[in-house]
């Protein structure tokens, strides 16, 4: 029975010793991950001490434009009521700047007159154009028949 009992205690002790493997395998993966996590809070903490300062002055900034614009805001509605209606009324039609509109017919006239002039202009600066590409004075002579008599005439 001795031999039996030695077998069994010898199973027992190598069940005992893979059960604490086991759980020291274990143990070591989570102490493992807490490292892990550890440094990942230690990282996470720089970032946020680096981001506290430019988050901190954005919303200052964001809080000063709020509080600006409700002051500005509130400025401009007392200053609205302290002006009655009439002064409002009266200050509105002076803006609106009405002045009386010309006829049709002065209108079309302008229109005409300067079309008119539009199209004299354009044809004046057409022919000035074509005479000097083509080599012409401004009456039309071609310039070196002009120069040919000038050149007889002189001798």
């Amino acid at each position: 029975m001795n031999a039996g009992n030695g077998k069994s205690t010898r199973h027992r002790a190598e069940i005992l010793e893979r059960r604490a493997n086991v759980v020291r395998s274990r143990l070591l993966r989570a102490v493992d991950a807490l490292d892990t996590r550890r440094h990942q809070v230690e990282e996470l903490g720089a970032r946020a001490k680096k981001a506290a300062l430019p988050a901190l002055a954005g919303a200052l900034t964001v809080a000063a434009l709020f509080g600006a614009s409700a002051y500005a805001l509130g400025v401009a509605v007392r200053r609205r009521r302290r002006r009655s209606l009439g002064e409002r009324v009266v200050h509105a039609v002076r803006e609106m700047d009405l002045v009386a509109r010309p006829s049709f017919f002065r209108v079309a006239a302008e229109k005409v007159a300067l079309a008119v002039l539009t199209y004299a202009a354009t044809e004046l600066a057409r022919r000035a154009t074509t005479n000097f590409v083509d080599g012409r004075l401004l009456d039309g002579r071609l310039a070196v028949g002009a120069a040919l008599e000038s050149h007889r005439e002189v001798t």
